[in-house]
C-alpha cells in the first residue's frame, strides 16, 4: 500500500471515478498490462491497488446511450472479441437516414460517410458495462457502487492527493440520522475522472485548474430515449434509422433515431441541441411528437414502452477540448470532450482514451513517477492518436448549425469537401444558456400538445419507466444560488423553462408556492444546469445509490 501525507485510512493506487465505458476500459486494460508484466519480468509491480467508485447501486444502472459501436476499438482492445461471449452480437442490418416533415419524408440519396453504420453494431452500453465489470472484478479491480465522490483532498503545493466519499443519511435539513455515516477519505497516487457529460468532479478540476483556458465553449445536446418492445411483423433486426426536421424546427438543432435491437426491442429517441433559443421548447414533448410522425407511429403499432431515459451529450469537439491532465489526475472519456458530434458516438473514443490512459499510468507505476510531467504524456498520446484525427475532421460540425437547420446543412456539404474545414475554421461559441430567448423576444407557436397513453405519454407517467429512486429524506442535491431569481426574474422574462426542458418534471411552478423542486424524479442528465438561462442551478451528487434504474439503455 502507498503512505501519503496526510495519511488515509484507505489508499489505492490508481482510483477512477464513474464506471462508465471509459473507466471500466482503462481498469480492464490497465490490469493486462500490469499482469503481463509481472509474468515476464523478476521486478513485479507488486499489490497496485485499482479502484473503481460509482454513484449508482449497480454497474450500468446510470448508463445511457443510443447505442450503435464501431467495432475497430474492440480489434485493438479485445482481439478476440468475436469468440468471446461479450454482449456486441447486433450488427448493423439496414442504414437509412431520412429528412421528415410533419405528414411524411424525404430518403437521403446518400448517407454522408462519417454517418454510415455499415459494419458497426447495436449495443445496450449497460449490458456491456456489466460485461466488462465481471472481467475487471475477476482480475482484482475493486469496484464500489452507492459511492457519489462529493469532493477532492489537496496537497499544499496543490495536488490532488485524494478524495471525499458523500455522507449517509442526513435529512432533509443536512441533520444527521440515527444511523449517520460520514463520507469516507481516500488516499491516491492517480485519479482519473471518467464521470461523463458535465461530471461533477470533472468541473471541480477543470475550474481549479483552468483546463479549458483559450478554448472554446463546450457544447451539448439532450437525448431522450426511450425501449419498446414491438410485434414481430414491425420488427427488422439490425435496423438503423436517423432522422432531421421533424418536429424540431428549423432553428432548432437535433435529430432523432430509431435503432431495432434484439428479441423484438428497438431503441428510439430525439437528441436536441441545447443551444436552441425557444423558451417554451418543452424537450420530452418533442419526442413525443416524434413518435406521431407516420414513419415511426406505424412501427410502434401494438408495441410496448418498456424504458426511459435521458442524458446530455457533449458535443463542442475538437476546439472544446482543453488539457487532460493535471496534478496528480486524468480526464478520459465523454467527460474530457471526446465525442464525435457529426456520427454522435463516442463510445469507441471513450475506450481509446482510457486505453491511452491505462498506458500512461502503467509507465508511471513502472517509474514510481506520479509527476505532471508524466501524466502530461496522456494529452501527448490522445494528440498522437486517431482520436484527433477523427475529431478534427468533424470539428466544425456541431458549430455550423449554430443559426439554423438551412445554414448548418450547406457548412456539411462544404466541410465534407474540405477536410471539415467549411467556410469559417473555427466557429465562436458561448455557453448554450446564454442563447435562450426571452419570452418578448421569441414569436413561438408551440401548440398544446395531449399524449394518448399509447403511444405518447406525459412525464410523469415515462418516468416511471426510467426505474428512478431517490432516498425521499434527505438534502436536495440540485442547489440554487438564488430562489429569488426563480421566483421573480425568470418567470417573468423566461417562463421557468426549467419546467420545460426538464425531462422528468423535476420543476414545478406553483403561483402560490412559486418554484417547486422533485429530486426524487432526477434522471441525472444535468439539462438544468446546463441550460438554465441564470446559470445558478447546480447538480451534486445525492446520497449513494440514487437516480435512474437503466437495464437495457
Amino acid at each position: 500500500m502507498i503512505k501519503i501525507e496526510p495519511e488515509f485510512e484507505i489508499n489505492f493506487d490508481i482510483l477512477f471515478i464513474g464506471a462508465g465505458i471509459a473507466s471500466i476500459s482503462a481498469a480492464y486494460y490497465l490490469k493486462q498490462l500490469i499482469n503481463q508484466y509481472n509474468q515476464e519480468n523478476k521486478n513485479k509491480l507488486n499489490n497496485i491497488t485499482i479502484g473503481i467508485f460509482e454513484k449508482s447501486k449497480a454497474v450500468g444502472d446510470h448508463i445511457l446511450s443510443g447505442a450503435v459501436l464501431e467495432p475497430k476499438i474492440l480489434d485493438e482492445f479485445i482481439p478476440a472479441w468475436e469468440n468471446s461471449n461479450i454482449p456486441v452480437k447486433i450488427k448493423v442490418s439496414q442504414d437509412n437516414m431520412y429528412f421528415l416533415n410533419s405528414k411524411g419524408q424525404i430518403p437521403f440519396p446518400v448517407i454522408p460517410p462519417g454517418m454510415n453504420n455499415h459494419g458497426n453494431y447495436i449495443i445496450s452500453l449497460s449490458e456491456l458495462l456489466k460485461w466488462l465489470s465481471n472481467e475487471c472484478e475477476k482480475m482484482g479491480v475493486e469496484i464500489y457502487t452507492s459511492e457519489p465522490i462529493k469532493d477532492l483532498i489537496y496537497s499544499k503545493e496543490g495536488k490532488v492527493i485524494g478524495v471525499k466519499t458523500g455522507e449517509k443519511s442526513l435529512d432533509k435539513e443536512a441533520k444527521k440520522k440515527a444511523n449517520f455515516s460520514p463520507g469516507a477519505e481516500i488516499g491516491i497516487k492517480i485519479l482519473a475522472a471518467g464521470e461523463g457529460s458535465y461530471g461533477f468532479i470533472t468541473k471541480k478540476l477543470i475550474n481549479k485548474y483552468n483546463l479549458n483556458q483559450n478554448r472554446e465553449s463546450q457544447s451539448y445536446v439532450t437525448g431522450i430515449k426511450e425501449l419498446w418492445e414491438i410485434t414481430p411483423e414491425n420488427f427488422s433486426k439490425g435496423e438503423v434509422i436517423h432522422t432531421f426536421g421533424y418536429p424540431l424546427d428549423f432553428k432548432t438543432f437535433g435529430g432523432g433515431f430509431f435503432y431495432h435491437f434484439k428479441d423484438n426491442l428497438a431503441a428510439l429517441g430525439l437528441a436536441i441541441g441545447l443551444n436552441y433559443e425557444n423558451p417554451k421548447l418543452n424537450l420530452q414533448e418533442e419526442l413525443q411528437k416524434f413518435k406521431t410522425h407516420p414513419l415511426i407511429n406505424k412501427i410502434l403499432s401494438k408495441a410496448k414502452l418498456i424504458e426511459y431515459g435521458a442524458k446530455t451529450i457533449s458535443e463542442g469537439g475538437y476546439y472544446s477540448i482543453g488539457k487532460l491532465s493535471g496534478e496528480g489526475f486524468i480526464l478520459i472519456g465523454e467527460g474530457a470532450g471526446l465525442l464525435n458530434s457529426q456520427k454522435l458516438k463516442g463510445i469507441h473514443l471513450a475506450i481509446k482514451s482510457g486505453i491511452l490512459a491505462a498506458e500512461t499510468i502503467f509507465e508511471a507505476l513502472k517509474l514510481n513517477d506520479f509527476s505532471l510531467d508524466q501524466l502530461s504524456k496522456y494529452d501527448q498520446k490522445i494528440k498522437e492518436s486517431w482520436i484527433f484525427k477523427e475529431l478534427h475532421a468533424v470539428r466544425n460540425f456541431h458549430q455550423g448549425f449554430q443559426k439554423g437547420l438551412i445554414p448548418g446543412m450547406i457548412h456539411t456539404g462544404l466541410q465534407m469537401f474540405t477536410g471539415g474545414r467549411g467556410l469559417i475554421n473555427k466557429f465562436k461559441t458561448q455557453e448554450d444558456y446564454r442563447h435562450l430567448k426571452k419570452i418578448s423576444e421569441y414569436s413561438s407557436k408551440n401548440k398544446e400538445f395531449t399524449p394518448d397513453g399509447k403511444i405518447t405519454f406525459d412525464r410523469l407517467t415515462e418516468i416511471y419507466f426510467s426505474g428512478v429512486k431517490h432516498e425521499e429524506d434527505q438534502p436536495c442535491h440540485l442547489k440554487i444560488k438564488d430562489l429569488n431569481i426563480c421566483i421573480n426574474r425568470c418567470h417573468e422574462e423566461f417562463g421557468n423553462p426549467c419546467t420545460l426542458f426538464c425531462p422528468a418534471k423535476v420543476y414545478e411552478f406553483e403561483n402560490k408556492e412559486g418554484l417547486i423542486i422533485n429530486p426524487s424524479n432526477c434522471l441525472h442528465c444535468k439539462t438544468c444546469e446546463i441550460k438554465d438561462p441564470y446559470n445558478i442551478i447546480e447538480w451534486t451528487p445525492p446520497e449513494g445509490g440514487g437516480g435512474p434504474n437503466y437495464k437495457n439503455m
